[in-house]
């Protein structure tokens, strides 16, 4: 699904109109339902707020603008079970294997480049599999605790600066 089509998705789930999504972002209502009809491409400069409003919006937006390189997993799984608690079994699986293929990479530099090659493409995909399932969880405890994404945003960063993380 595009942006256009998530938004809209988005609205119907709430039961919201376009104009109040209108006012929310700051943009005229046309905008909306042009954008959601796939008339017109959603601006860049829009995608913080659209983001804002939803953290599956949020993964959308990052999937179409990065070209894939952090794939919407909810499109590309739609029966992944996003329940805290499935959530984290996956989640922990999905370290576990990133742990294995990263001393498995460890342990094959002394082989032939070719398989060692393939060893860190492994990890590539374990790494990735870990990042999309943990965006996952990311929005499922945002939506369930009602967090302030942006709030903590800021916080990690600040303690990124300083060293703390």
């Amino acid at each position: 699904m595009n942006i256009g089509e998530k938004l809209l998705e988005y609205r119907r789930e709430r039961n919201v109109s376009q104009r109040e999504i209108a006012q929310e972002l700051h943009i005229d209502r046309s905008l909306v339902s042009r954008i959601e009809s796939g008339n017109y491409p959603l601006p860049k400069h829009h995608d913080p707020n659209i983001a804002r409003l939803n953290w599956k919006l949020a993964l959308t937006i990052i999937d179409e603008r990065s070209g894939g390189y952090i794939s919407n997993i909810l499109d590309e799984v739609p029966t992944l079970d996003l329940h805290p608690a499935a959530l984290k079994e996956i989640l922990l699986k999905e370290l576990d294997e990133a742990e294995r293929a990263l001393g498995e990479l460890i342990l094959a530099r002394h082989i032939d480049p070719e398989r060692r090659k393939q060893s860190a493409e492994k990890v590539w995909h374990e790494i990735r599999d870990v990042i999309e399932k943990a965006l996952v969880m990311q929005g499922v405890l945002e939506e369930e605790f009602q967090l302030d994404s942006r709030r903590l945003r800021l916080v990690h960063e600040q303690e990124l600066k300083r060293g703390e993380r």
